[in-house]
């Protein structure tokens, strides 16, 4: 039996899940919360929108970046270079993240969107606290950031994240749930 299991398991089986439970999310200190962020724009464009924090200063809290056909797919059907493209996105109250919608939009895998969130300004570091070991200092947890994307029901996913000067850059995958966190 132990056998037969092995010759099963293959390297291009499913990827292990990350549950919520196992990551420690970047918290934000609260007052400055940006409002929800309304995105349209022809398919044919490329266009960014940024996503102001609600402070004085108006500074950024992320800057959505769309390519040419980056949404080539709505409710199922195929959209036109013409099309106009809704998206709306919403920010995630404590913590450094957010959601994107309508869930029936699809992004191009081969050219999707992008987007770079400014956390720096009103990050909480002190969440590394609680792992001082995997984490000894905020600089430590800081590194180890990646966006993480919710693409099943309590299942994240790691993306491939640039961090430069207090700003994560990555692509997004699809319409959903994401987060600025670390491996507890």
């Amino acid at each position: 039996m132990v056998l037969a299991l092995a010759a099963c398991h293959s390297s291009t089986g499913p990827v292990a899940v990350t549950h919520r439970a196992d990551l420690l999310a970047l918290a934000r200190v609260p007052g400055a919360d940006p409002n929800g962020l309304a995105m349209v724009f022809k398919n044919n464009q490329v266009v960014s929108f940024t996503w102001h924090n609600n402070d004085s200063a108006a500074s950024t809290f992320a800057v959505f970046n769309f390519f040419p056909q980056s949404v080539p797919v709505r409710n199922d059907s195929i959209l036109a270079d013409t099309s106009t493209i809704s998206l709306s996105a919403i920010f995630t109250p404590g913590v450094v993240g957010f959601t994107v919608d309508p869930a029936n939009v699809v992004f191009n895998i081969a050219g999707s969107p992008t987007v770079d969130v400014s956390y720096a300004g009103y990050a909480d570091f002190s969440v590394s606290d609680s792992a001082l070991s995997k984490y000894p200092t905020p600089a430590a947890f800081a590194q180890a950031l990646k966006l993480w994307y919710e693409y099943g029901p309590d299942q994240w996913r790691a993306l491939n994240t640039g961090l430069v000067n207090g700003v994560a850059s990555s692509a997004l995958s699809q319409p959903g749930i994401y987060l600025l966190a670390a491996p507890k």
